[in-house]
C-alpha cells in the first residue's frame, strides 16, 4: 500500500471515529453549566522532510498559533467564561490548524468536558481568512452556549398557569 493510500485511511478512520466519539453534540446540558475554560491552540503545518523521502513531514507553526491566539483574545468569549489553567477548567477549549497558509488548510474547534474528556461541542471548516473563521467559531460556540443557557433556564422555571 502507497504512503498516499495509507494517509487517506488513517484520515477516513480519524473522521469516522471522531464522529462516532461525537454523535450528540452540542451537548446543551452541560454546556449552559460551563463557568471556566482553558485555552488549547495546536497549529502545525506540512514541510518537505528534506530526506528525499515520499511525502511530508509536519512541524510546529508558532506564527499561527500566536495568530490564533490573539484572534481569540479579541473576541467575546473570555466574557461568558472566566480562563483557567486546564486543571481547574469546566471545559477544555481546543483549536486545531492545520496547513493554514495553504489552499487546504483546516481548523478545528472541540469543546472537552475537562472531567472526562467527553465532546461538548465541535465544529471544523476549511481556512479561507483565519481571522473570519476563528471569529466565526467562537461566534457559532458562543451562540450555543447562550442558546443552551436559554433553555436550561426555561426548564428550572417552569411555566405558571
Amino acid at each position: 500500500m502507497t504512503k498516499t493510500a495509507i494517509a487517506v485511511f488513517a484520515s477516513l478512520l480519524f473522521a469516522v471515529s471522531t464522529r462516532a466519539q461525537t454523535p450528540n453534540l452540542p451537548n446543551l446540558p452541560a454546556l449552559a453549566k460551563i463557568k471556566t475554560s482553558a485555552l488549547v491552540v495546536r497549529a502545525t503545518t506540512s514541510i518537505s522532510c528534506g530526506d528525499g523521502s515520499e511525502g511530508t513531514c509536519v512541524r510546529q507553526d508558532p506564527d499561527i498559533l500566536a495568530k490564533v491566539t490573539n484572534i481569540v483574545s479579541g473576541t467575546d468569549l473570555w466574557t461568558h467564561f472566566d480562563k483557567m489553567d486546564a486543571t481547574q477548567a469546566d471545559a477544555i477549549l481546543d483549536f486545531e490548524v492545520k496547513d493554514a497558509t495553504t489552499t487546504y488548510g483546516r481548523i478545528s474547534f472541540s469543546v472537552r468536558d475537562a472531567d472526562n474528556n467527553n465532546f461538548l461541542y465541535f465544529e471544523t471548516r476549511d481556512v479561507v481568512v483565519i481571522e473570519n473563521d476563528v471569529t466565526r467559531i467562537v461566534s457559532h460556540f458562543l451562540q450555543v452556549v447562550e442558546d443552551a443557557k436559554k433553555a436550561a433556564h426555561r426548564k428550572e422555571a417552569p411555566e405558571k398557569s
